[in-house]
């Protein structure tokens, strides 16, 4: 929690309720709320009543489980709306889509993780792999591993410190040296390549876009099925696309 007297302590403890749903894989119950949120009983229930009033949480007329409610939807939709960079790279997007035939996403950089805003595929994959606002680790993924070799030493020594590793398949590179490796080949080529590290059966490729002070911003990724792919036959195939779209891409404005 801020220690600054700007933070209001309400509004993070409603955000917090909201949180308990990173996770989640169905709706939760009034007792799930407390046990992962950690407050007590009365206030999360105060909390759950005022969000559903909101329209940021719904509540089921029988079961009297949550779930987020359709107003979480238009935040996402007002920030793409308004994001002027991402909407600039729609039209490259679709193009690059439409040359390779794989999926192609966009993510910005955000902590120690990325957050795709912009996805685009021809072919049916995975849903959640599909899906916009899904928040993937820089550490084995290819769009992140773009963005950390693209760092400062000083910057990437802060960034590795405060990573926390996980294995996410057999393959997870999840070794701070051996992550460093990887990363000197990434400067070496201008591009990461990234093969069943994060979601087993995906092989992608992936860039660093700066922001017009150098600094890591995005990432643009194109990603396949292993089953159709080799890793070195994908990065042979569709390397050229992807540095070609890259170099297409002014510098966005740095933001605070």
């Amino acid at each position: 929690m801020s220690s600054s007297p700007l933070y209001v302590a309400s509004v993070g403890k409603a955000q917090a309720i909201l949180a308990c749903f990173e996770d989640a894989t169905d709706d939760l119950s009034l007792t799930d709320l407390v046990q992962l949120s950690g407050f007590d009983k009365s206030a999360t229930q105060r909390y759950a009543y005022t969000l559903c009033e909101l329209g940021l949480l719904e509540q089921h007329a029988s079961s009297r489980r949550y779930r987020l409610g359709k107003k979480v939807l238009d935040l996402a939709f007002h920030y793409l709306r308004t994001h002027a960079f991402v909407e600039s790279l729609n039209p490259l997007l679709l193009e690059l889509c439409e040359q390779t035939g794989e999926r192609v996403s966009l993510s910005l950089l955000d902590g120690e993780h990325l957050i795709h805003v912009m996805r685009h595929q021809l072919k049916t994959q995975e849903y959640q792999a599909s899906l916009v606002g899904r928040r993937v680790p820089l550490f084995c993924t290819a769009g992140g591993r773009a963005l950390l070799a693209a760092m400062t030493a000083a910057e990437l020594s802060v960034r590795l410190s405060t990573l926390v590793f996980k294995r996410f398949t057999a393959m997870t590179v999840a070794d701070p040296v051996k992550l460093q490796a990887e990363l000197e080949k990434v400067r070496q080529q201008g591009y990461a390549l990234v093969v069943d590290e994060f979601i087993h059966g995906e092989v992608a490729l992936g860039g660093a876009i700066l922001d017009d002070e150098g600094s890591p911003y995005a990432a643009l990724h194109i990603s396949g099925a292993t089953r159709e792919w080799s890793g070195p036959q994908y990065a042979e195939r569709f390397v050229p696309y992807l540095l070609n779209a890259l170099s297409r891409i002014p510098r966005p404005l740095r933001t605070v």
